[in-house]
């Protein structure tokens, strides 16, 4: 018992000496600027991943209208299909391509966090890398699987009823 609260102690103590990151001040600023400038790359991928999202739906409610008033053996019903699986690839396409953006943001994030002091990298480190990426990737898989199910849903309410 005693060895585990002296272990403890140790941790904390780790904890709070502070070592100033290696850099020059000019570099140091200039790190801190790209650091920013990084974080602000993923919101804004982050913020159209979410605005992709949001257009399609609202290009699937717009066909679903023009194809519902639409002669069902006409060309602007087919055109409203054709149109919606287009939709689809282009925006799930476009939610991978921000992904990928938003990964190569990170690794230069943890680039920079590494040449900064070790309360920068004790910070980043509270939540490990893969628990992180778990998170993104699930995230990313049901904006797909809405993406794939709104579409399906629209084809099954547009299809001819009997």
């Amino acid at each position: 018992m005693a060895k585990a609260a002296k272990e403890v102690e140790t941790e904390e103590e780790e904890l709070l000496v502070v070592e100033p990151s290696e850099l020059d001040e000019l570099t140091h600023a200039e790190m801190l600027e790209l650091y920013r400038a990084s974080t602000y790359q993923i919101q804004f991928a982050k913020h159209q991943q979410w605005g992709t999202l949001a257009g399609a739906m609202a290009l699937y409610v717009l066909l679903g209208l023009i194809g519902n008033y639409a002669s069902k053996s006409g060309f602007l019903f087919k055109l409203s299909l054709i149109t919606s699986l287009l939709v689809s690839v282009g925006a799930i396409y476009s939610l991978i391509i921000y992904q990928f953006w938003q990964n190569s943001e990170r690794e230069k994030l943890s680039l920079m966090a590494s040449r900064l002091s070790n309360l920068t990298r004790q910070v980043r480190g509270v939540v490990s890398e893969r628990e992180r990426n778990m998170h993104r990737y699930v995230l990313l898989f049901f904006m797909v699987m809405t993406l794939i199910l709104a579409n399906w849903i629209l084809i099954v309410f547009l299809s001819p009823k009997t």
